[in-house]
């Protein structure tokens, strides 16, 4: 009888074996020869296109089959372009994928009509970086704090309507009492923003993650061209341990559930996706060699040397923080709606 349940056993896992290898070759064949399309939510040049190079120079080596990869920069909305480019334009046999910008998932959260698609229907594939945001001001415009932006108005370049540069400032007027003018329209990119600083064109700007901040900006953050006032997460990051968070200065309970549910996005702020309903075993595949690039040895040396955070979780922790935007209670839900007049 043991024999008998033993030989069960072992033709059960033979036959489990043969199946995922039937699969891998499957996946394998399916990506030979192809070309992603890599649809990224910014123009060339930025923090998300940095974050899209570095995925592909990597990624190719541990996909089944090494398909190619083709940038597409859809720019556009603070990202709500790309973002209906992937859920309902894209194709789903698992041939696309795009780098998002995360607010677009707390607009969609919320209701905004713009958003042609369901943050839980997308395919997670995982997040490249959890990021802390910041507003920053440019030395020439006077403003050295949080509460100089308090005293008086502050012109800050956004990258669009829907972009965490836009809505977050928002935020900070009605909850905190800043004073941000802000000024949309500087896409492709957080550099757009400094070299309109540099023309005093404008003060600061606000929505240029630390990331950024570390990999593009070095010089202007040593020679004190450009000073970080305030930063928006969770928590401090450990790089800023001295500038304060917005949550802290939030002078109610309710004040603070709205900036958690606002700053709950930047949990993912590097989010790889693909469109919804890609085949299992695609899926799996993409998710599978996500987890493989983002532990690669060499990808992660190039970061360091480069000066890209790599704070980075697969697709099973992005899918538990999406849930907690699309969980979040209706009021606070009803307050970030009037808040950044979404409609």
């Amino acid at each position: 009888m043991l024999k008998a349940i033993t030989r069960g056993i072992a033709f059960s896992l033979l036959s489990f074996a043969s199946s995922t290898a039937a699969k891998a070759d499957e996946v394998a064949q399916f990506y030979a020869g192809k070309t992603i399309s890599f649809i990224v939510a910014s123009g060339p040049g930025g923090g998300y296109d940095l974050y899209a190079r570095f995925l592909v120079r990597h990624y190719s080596k541990y996909l089944p089959g090494n398909p190619g990869f083709a940038i597409q920069y859809v720019p556009g909305g603070g990202g709500i372009v790309a973002a209906n480019n992937v859920a309902g334009l894209a194709r789903r046999d698992g041939t696309a994928i795009g780098l998002l910008a995360s607010s677009t998932f707390v607009l969609a959260a919320v209701g905004d009509s713009q958003t042609k698609f369901e943050n839980l229907k997308f395919t997670f594939v995982g997040n490249m970086n959890e990021e802390v945001d910041t507003c920053s001001a440019w030395h020439t415009s006077g403003f050295k704090s949080i509460d100089d932006i308090k005293q008086r108005e502050a012109i800050f370049g956004t990258a669009g309507v829907g972009s965490n540069s836009h809505t977050f400032p928002l935020a900070m007027n009605e909850l905190l009492g800043t004073k941000f003018k802000l000024i949309p329209g500087y896409s492709g990119g957080a550099h757009v923003r400094t070299t309109a600083m540099e023309r005093k064109e404008l003060d600061g700007s606000c929505g240029i993650f630390i990331s950024t901040l570390g990999a593009q900006f070095k010089a202007p953050l040593a020679n004190n061209e450009l000073k970080v006032v305030l930063q928006m997460g969770l928590s401090r990051h450990p790089l800023y341990k001295d500038v304060p968070n917005a949550l802290e200065l939030a002078p109610n309970e309710s004040a603070r559930s709205v900036l958690e549910l606002l700053f709950a996005q930047l949990a993912v702020g590097r989010p790889i996706v693909a469109p919804p309903d890609v085949p299992k075993a695609r899926a799996e595949a993409l998710q599978q060699a996500f987890d493989k690039t983002m532990s690669d040895p060499q990808m992660q040396a190039d970061a360091a040397k480069t000066g890209v955070e790599l704070r980075w979780f697969g697709s099973s922790r992005m899918k538990d923080e999406m849930l907690k935007m699309e969980n979040a209670p209706a009021s606070v839900k009803s307050d970030v709606r009037r808040i950044l007049n979404v409609q």
